[in-house]
C-alpha cells in the first residue's frame, strides 16, 4: 500500500484518505475510532497491510481498531470480541507495546486481550 520509506505521518494521511478519517497529531487512532466500523477497519488491514507499514503506523492502527472494538462492546456487551484476534496477533508482532498497553487498563476489550495472552 505504501512505497518503501514513506514516513509514518504520510502513511497515516494515506490511511485517512482511504478510510475517510481525519488528522489528529496526538491520538489519531482514538479520535477516528467508530464501533460500527470495526469490521471495516479489520478488513482494510487484512487486505492492505504489508511490510512497508511502519511500526508507528501499525501502532496507531491498533488504537483505531481496539478503540472501535471498545465502542462496539460498550454498545453491545454481548458482542463477540474475537473478530479482533487475527489482527491483534499480527499487530503484536510489529507493535507489541501498543497491544500490551490495551491490556493494562479497564477498557472493554482488555479482558479479551488478556485471555489471548497479551
Amino acid at each position: 500500500m505504501f512505497p518503501p520509506g514513506l514516513p509514518a505521518n504520510d502513511q497515516l494521511r494515506q490511511l485517512e484518505a482511504a478510510l475517510g478519517l481525519f488528522w489528529d497529531d496526538q491520538d489519531w487512532g482514538i479520535v477516528n475510532a467508530e464501533g460500527c466500523r470495526v469490521q471495516e477497519f479489520l478488513d482494510f488491514f487484512a487486505q492492505n497491510h504489508d511490510e512497508h507499514w511502519s511500526a508507528s503506523t501499525v501502532g496507531e492502527y491498533v488504537d483505531l481498531v481496539l478503540e472501535s472494538a471498545c465502542d462496539a462492546l460498550r454498545a453491545d456487551p454481548e458482542r463477540d470480541p474475537s473478530c479482533v484476534d487475527d489482527f491483534v496477533r499480527v499487530a503484536a508482532a510489529i507493535a507489541p507495546d501498543r497491544v500490551t498497553y490495551w491490556t493494562k487498563h479497564d477498557w472493554a476489550i482488555a479482558p479479551h486481550l488478556r485471555q489471548l495472552g497479551f
